[in-house]
């Protein structure tokens, strides 16, 4: 299943060559049985119409094939919307966020190359995250989220597809030995859960979308995630944070498909401005292995990314913030031939402390 030209679009396995060849012969033979006659007027309504559904059917059976390599990932990425920040017995913090996903970058191995398809693809992510304190040191975290895919292949109304629903869910129980408070500048965190695929999967109607368009993974995924932070000062208004969190894939969805699994890992600074004004920076690395169908390993997946993610935040009060971040990739070191992967990523959220 890996990348292949055919003169429209890359395609991810022979089957989709194969499919433009039967396009153009089908093509030929209505030109052929429809110029026997005489009337003219006639011919050209009856060769538009049956062409036109040809073209139609045709091309949405091939949709499900194309550009089934084109994202190295288990959905769209969640646990960098999920809130987690430190909770004390009771406490309960919600946060919403929306995270937009432009995907137009064609790559092979580290090196951006020219795209003659004119794929434009992009996701839009919303989410919905919790952390409650359940006891001393104990809280537990979860999220929902709703995804929408849509994917467009040169100009054509044809080629163009797109998908919406819910997404999956998270759910981690995490542990904190000690937090950052005025008599210690340190904080340490650690858990361990699960992605539900608690949302809608297999969709596309009378077609199956390919695997980057389905709004959930349809499996689960272990989670492993950890976090330190260090405060520069007492009242802890500037901060350095290291987080690491790995999924692993085992389980296969209806499809047989199994994403590879995923390691994240962050680092950067924060700093309060006075007491409405913060901003962020850091570095996000994420490495994925290849996806499997039928326990045969996916060409054209899997790869390394490394980010630089800004970010700034207004704190109206000790309870409700706002905050906007954005993702820009400087490394990519993707496996296989061709793969498109994402050009920037753009989120914006809303903070509430009860």
């Amino acid at each position: 299943m890996g990348c292949i030209w055919n003169g429209r679009y890359w395609a991810t396995d022979r089957n989709a060559v194969a499919e433009d060849q039967f396009i153009r012969r089908l093509l030929v033979r209505l030109d052929s049985f429809l110029s026997r006659g005489r009337n003219t007027a006639m011919k050209t309504v009856m060769k538009t119409i049956l062409i036109s559904l040809s073209l139609f059917v045709l091309q949405m059976a091939s949709t499900s094939s194309s550009f089934a390599a084109t994202c190295s990932c288990a959905g769209v990425p969640l646990l960098s919307a999920m809130d987690t920040s430190s909770t004390q017995p009771g406490d309960l913090y919600l946060n919403y966020s929306t995270e937009i996903h432009e995907m137009s970058d064609l790559v092979q191995g580290s090196d951006e190359i020219r795209d003659e398809t004119g794929l434009s693809r992009s996701s839009v992510s919303q989410v919905i995250s919790a952390s409650y304190g359940l006891a001393d040191k104990w809280t537990v975290s979860g999220l929902i989220s709703y995804i929408e895919h849509e994917r467009s292949v040169g100009i054509s109304a044809f080629s163009k597809n797109s998908s919406s629903g819910l997404g999956d869910g998270v759910l981690l129980l995490r542990y904190t030995p000690f937090y950052i408070t005025p008599f210690s500048r340190h904080e340490l965190s650690f858990g361990a859960g699960a992605r539900l695929p608690i949302g809608k999967d297999d969709d596309g109607g009378l077609f199956t979308l390919s695997e980057d368009m389905q709004p959930s993974s349809g499996s689960v995924g272990e989670i492993y995630w950890s976090s330190y932070s260090y405060a520069f000062n007492q009242a802890a208004t500037v901060q350095f944070n290291v987080s690491a969190n790995y999924t692993i894939n085992d389980d296969e969805n209806s499809r047989k498909y199994v994403f590879g699994d995923e390691i994240n890992f962050a680092l950067g600074i924060s700093q309060n401005i006075g007491s409405k004004f913060a901003y962020s920076a850091g570095l996000r690395y994420r490495q994925t292995t290849a996806d499997e169908r039928n326990s045969f390993e996916i060409p054209n997946t899997g790869g390394k990314w490394l980010d630089f993610v800004p970010g700034v935040q207004y704190i109206f009060n000790d309870k409700l913030s706002v905050g906007v971040s954005g993702r820009v990739p400087l490394v990519r070191d993707l496996d296989g031939v061709l793969q498109f992967t994402t050009s920037y990523s753009y989120a914006v959220n809303l903070s509430y402390a009860f």
